[in-house]
Parts: C-alpha cells; structure tokens; sequence
C-alpha cells in the first residue's frame, strides 16, 4: 500500500473516531461557555455542539481556578493505600479546606519513596448545578482546569515548567514532574518571586510552557531581562492535546460510562464473545453428530461431558468462595464510621500521634498519642458503640517538660453480627 494510500485511510479512520467518539471540551468563560472539539491531533473552539449526540461522546467539564482551592498534600504509604486515599483525602480536606462542607475534590496522586504525594484541588458542589443546566447532557468527566492543563500539555519532556495567567497582573508557576507529578503551583507576583522559584527547581533546565492568552511569556514584560530562564529560546507556547489517561480517569463522574475509554467496553465485549464461544460449540456439537466419525465423535462428547461436570463443579465451588467473601465483608468493620466516632469522642485535650489497625481476631485499634488527663481514656473510649474493650498498652507518666501524658491505647473493635 502505498504511503499516500496509507494516509487516506489514516485520514478516514480519524473522520470515524471524531464523529462516533467525538471528544468535548467544556470551559466556563465569563461570557458563558466555550466548548472545543478535538479534531485533526488539534483542540478547536466551536460556536456550538452538533445537535445530535453520541453515546460514545466525551464530554469534559473544567472547573475554572477561580472558584477551586489547590492543595499538594502528602500521606505514608505505610498506613495509606492507593485504594484508601480517596477516604484518607475526604477526612484530610477538614484540615485545609476553606469549605468544611459541601465539598468536590479532584485528586492526582504520585508515589514518591514511602510517601504518596497527592495534588488535590477541592471546590464547592453547589457550584456544578449551576453550570449543568445549559449543559443539555451530563459530563462524563470534571476535571480542574489547571489539572486539565498540565495533564494534556504537549510535550516529550520528563519535566518541566509552566506559566498560566493568575488573577490581575500576576502568573502561576508550576513545576511538574516524570509522570505528569505536580510538585508544587506558586502564585508569581513579581521579580523576586519568580527568581525565588527558579532557584528551588528540581531540575533547573526543564523547558517553560506558557499558556497561549499570556501574550507576554515573561513576568510583567519589563522583568524579562532579569529572568533569562523566561527567554523565548527556552519558553514554549504551550499546545494541548489528549490528557494523560490516569488523569482523566481520575475526573470520570459517578454513574456515567464513557464508551471512550477501552476497558468499560470489556465487560460487554466479553459477554459477547462468549455467546459466540456458545454458538461455535453448538454447531460444532451438530456437525459432530455427522459422518462416518459419529462413534469417534460420541466418544470426545463424553470426555467433554466429563470436563463439563468437572468445571460445573468447579463453578459451584468458586461460587461458594464468593458467598463465603461475601459474608465475609458483611462482617468487615466500618473503619470510616470508627474513625469518625473516635474523632468526636476524644476530648480537646488529646492528641494522636499514630493508629494502626490489626484484622486478627475480630479486629483491633491501636493507637499513641499525648493528653492532659490519659487515664481517663479507656472509660470515654469504651462508649463508642463500635468498641468492645479499651486497655492501656503502657504505663501512664506525665512528661515534665510538656506536662502531657503519653498514652498508647487498644481497642478490641466489636464484631458485627450475622
């Protein structure tokens, strides 16, 4: 084939996926809404959207910076697994965030050593239904703006720098790592905070990337001289393209499939695939009833009735482990509702310093912390409805030097009941 023959089909399969896996694009402008269509490797801003909708369609939603609060948080490893960090974040944002309640976040975690490193930008959930209204379809994923940036900004480079427009005259410098790990966003004011910031890069000769409405690439245009590191040689205009898919799954909305992704088709894929796995053993099983070979043929279908029952018994058995799980996790402990019980029972005066949680033998807590009166501990902890049996570990001694008593506590957690 030849190559221009190549580049038609190219071109033709391209048309397909744009047309029936069209991907949207959603900004909150102050004018309204601008959306943009990802056509030819290229995002392109459109007046509207085709009135007819895909099934296959995804639609992105950007949450402006303006109404998000973004945070770089970090959680051990040790006590925090990849499958827990949504809870460890949820209880996290009451520390930092300048809403208590009615909350969304949107996190991006990172494993560095035995630390997970976690950006994560939080806005208030009222703020969506205004915006879903004109919308006319749901989005399948919201994404930060700055997350979506970052995620899908077109380059080969391990690391690098960019530049988006703050509020007013002001920049935002980010500093993005391998794997698209967002070490650190900075608001820039002038001079001296853009120079403070070049001097703590990880990597001093990452490549700069600044956002297309910044038509002046440097700091208050008349600082370029003192920031060669904003020179145009080494600063890019920043170009987008897909994001990076971990980063978008991250954005993927509750209840809503997107046809886009490959692995939410497995399921039915599979469940196709084995009614025509059914069907081709059907008529083989007719086609071997034919001929001089039915004896032969009669033979095999036994041993395969045999392999039948043996895998019908195998069945039943994987099917009995699975009831076993499930009654299983019926009785698991809410450790969610324990923690928050154990937040609200511990008097002002007491502070944690570790927990640890132990599955044997029905369950236990324990945990080290300091307090002003520990010995009363055991008695207020016992009331908690999902503790059976409180008992000091150590001795009580108060510090001299910061009059506090440490203490470390186990609780025997109360076993749910079938």
């Amino acid at each position: 084939m030849s190559s221009w023959s190549e580049s038609r089909v190219a071109r033709e399969l391209s048309k397909l996926r744009e047309r029936w896996f069209p991907k949207i694009l959603i900004e909150i402008k102050a004018s309204g809404l601008q959306y943009s269509l990802y056509q030819d490797s290229n995002w392109v801003v459109v007046d509207s959207l085709p009135e007819t909708h895909s099934v296959f369609e995804q639609k992105t939603l950007l949450i402006p910076d303006a109404v998000s609060f973004f945070k770089l948080r970090r959680f051990p490893v040790e006590s925090v697994s990849k499958q827990t960090l949504n809870e460890a974040i949820e209880l996290d944002l009451a520390r930092w965030s300048p809403w208590q309640e009615g909350v969304e976040f949107y996190y991006w975690p990172k494993r560095s050593g035995d630390h997970w490193q976690v950006a994560v930008w939080v806005w208030q959930s009222d703020y969506m239904p205004t915006v879903t209204p004109g919308l006319g379809a749901k989005p399948t994923h919201v994404i930060p703006e700055r997350a979506w940036k970052l995620a899908a900004l077109d380059t080969e480079e391990p690391d690098f720098i960019y530049i988006d427009g703050g509020e007013g005259e002001s920049r935002v410098y980010a500093e993005v790592a391998k794997d698209f790990a967002t070490l650190r966003i900075v608001d820039i004011n002038n001079a001296t905070d853009a120079k403070r910031f070049k001097t703590s890069l990880r990597a001093a000769s990452a490549p700069v990337y600044a956002a297309a409405q910044s038509k002046s690439t440097a700091l208050l245009g008349e600082k370029l001289r003192e920031q060669p590191w904003e020179q145009p040689a080494n600063c890019l205009t920043a170009q987008y393209s897909l994001p990076d898919p971990s980063a978008l799954a991250a954005g993927r909305q509750a209840g809503i499939s997107d046809w886009s992704d490959p692995f939410v088709w497995a399921r039915p894929t599979g469940a196709v695939a084995a009614l025509y796995v059914c069907w081709l053993l059907a008529e083989g099983l007719v086609l071997l009833k034919q001929g001089d070979e039915v004896l032969e043929y009669s033979s095999q279908a036994s041993s395969a009735s045999i392999e039948v029952l043996d895998a019908r018994a195998e069945v039943e058995r994987i099917n009995g482990l699975l009831a076993q799980i499930d009654r299983m996790r019926a009785n698991q402990l809410n450790l969610e509702s324990i923690l928050a019980s154990l937040s609200t029972t511990l008097p002002n005066n007491a502070w944690l310093g570790h927990i640890e949680y132990r599955g044997d033998d029905g369950g236990w807590l324990e945990f080290s912390g300091k307090s002003e009166q520990s010995s009363t501990l055991a008695a207020v902890l016992e009331q908690i409805p999902e503790v059976q049996q409180a008992m000091f570990l150590t001795d009580i001694r108060r510090d001299k030097r910061t009059g506090l008593e440490p203490f470390k506590i186990r609780l025997k957690l109360a076993v749910k009941e079938q």
